[in-house]
C-alpha cells in the first residue's frame, strides 16, 4: 500500500485532538507523562461500554510482581458465552493501563458476549521487554483464556505469548489490531516494505525508537522469536485488524498473506481512512466502528466454532 493508493483521511479532528495531547508530552520522561496521557485517553476514548461490568484483581507473576488484572462481564439479556478472552493493551510497551484501554476492552467484551480479562502488564523503560512478556505469559497460563486480543504493542506480546505456549500451533484463537511485527532497529528512507510511509500519530522512526528502547533493555532479547512472526504465522486462527494510513500496514499485510499461505485460518480487516490509535474512539468514528465490528463478529464466529 503506497501513499499513491490511499484513500483520504476520514479523522481529521481525532487526529488533531490527539497530537495536541501528545503535544504537551514534550520534553517529558515517559513515567512524567503517564498521567497526561491517561487524561487524554479519557477525554476522547470511548466510554465503558453499556451493559459491561467491570472488577478488579490481582495476580502473581513468576518473580512475584503483582500483575493487575480487570474483568469485564457483559450482562445481556441473553446467556454469557463460556470461555474468557486475554485482552493485552497497547501503548508503545511504555504507556497504558486499565484505564486507558477500557473502552475497547469493554466493547469487545459486549460485542463477543464473553467475559474480557485486560491484564495491567509491566511497562518499560522500568521493567524489561521479557518481564511484560513474563506477565503476559502468566495471565494466559492461569487463566485458559480461548482467545487472546492485543492493539499495537499488545497485539506483539499476544504473538509473543502465542509462540511461547505453542512452538509452531498456538491452541489460542488470536485477535491481532495493528501489531509491529519483526524489530527493526534501522531503516532507510527508500524502504517501503519493510514498514510503510509514516502517518499521523505514528511514524516511522517512533517505531524504530520503540524496538530500540526494547533490545536496549533486554539482554536476554526474549523479543527476538525464531523464525520470525512475519515468516510463520503465531497461530492457527487469526482475525486481524488494520488502519489504512499506518507504517505498520504494509508489513502486516505482506505476513497475513504469508500466514494464508502456510495453512493459517486468517480473517483480515482494514478501516478505510483511519490512523493508528483510532481504535479508542470507535464510538465516534464511522469507519473504525464499521471495521471493529466486522473484527469482532468474525472472531466471534471463530469461537461459536470452538464451543
Amino acid at each position: 500500500m503506497t501513499t499513491e493508493t490511499l484513500s483520504p483521511l476520514r479523522c481529521h479532528d481525532f487526529i488533531e485532538a490527539f497530537s495536541q495531547g501528545m503535544a504537551e508530552l514534550e520534553g517529558l520522561s515517559v513515567a512524567e507523562s503517564r498521567p497526561f496521557c491517561e487524561a487524554l485517553y479519557a477525554r476522547l476514548a470511548a466510554p465503558l461500554a453499556d451493559g459491561v461490568t467491570t472488577s478488579d484483581e490481582t495476580l502473581h507473576s513468576d518473580d512475584g510482581h503483582v500483575i493487575a488484572l480487570r474483568r469485564f462481564r457483559p450482562t445481556l439479556d441473553e446467556p454469557r458465552k463460556d470461555g474468557c478472552v486475554v485482552y493485552l493493551h497497547g501503548g508503545s510497551w511504555q504507556i497504558g493501563s486499565l484505564d486507558s484501554h477500557q473502552g475497547v476492552a469493554s466493547s469487545l467484551a459486549a460485542l463477543l458476549n464473553r467475559e474480557v480479562i485486560s491484564v495491567d502488564y509491566r511497562l518499560l523503560p522500568e521493567a524489561s521487554y521479557q518481564q511484560a512478556l513474563m506477565d503476559c505469559d502468566v495471565a494466559v497460563r492461569k487463566l485458559a483464556p480461548v482467545a487472546i486480543v492485543g492493539d499495537s504493542a499488545g497485539g506483539r506480546l499476544v504473538m509473543d505469548v502465542s509462540r511461547l505456549h505453542h512452538e509452531t500451533r498456538s491452541p489460542h484463537v488470536l485477535g491481532l489490531i495493528y501489531p509491529p511485527l519483526d524489530p527493526i532497529m534501522q531503516i532507510t528512507t527508500d524502504d517501503l516494505t519493510t514498514l510503510g510511509p509514516t502517518a499521523p500519530l505514528l511514524s516511522r522512526e517512533e517505531i524504530v525508537g520503540m524496538w530500540q528502547l526494547v533490545a536496549q533493555g533486554d539482554p536476554s532479547r526474549s523479543y527476538l522469536m525464531t523464525p520470525p512472526h512475519s515468516r510463520q504465522a503465531p497461530a492457527q486462527v487469526i482475525e486481524v485488524l488494520s488502519v489504512e494510513h499506518d507504517p505498520l500496514t504494509a508489513p502486516l499485510e505482506t505476513a497475513v498473506a504469508t500466514w494464508k499461505a502456510q495453512g493459517a485460518e486468517v480473517g483480515y480487516h482494514c478501516a478505510t481512512g483511519m490512523v493508528h490509535a483510532a481504535l479508542h474512539a470507535h464510538h465516534e468514528l464511522p469507519e473504525m466502528g464499521i471495521a471493529w465490528q466486522a473484527f469482532c463478529h468474525a472472531l466471534d464466529r471463530r469461537l461459536c466454532a470452538l464451543d
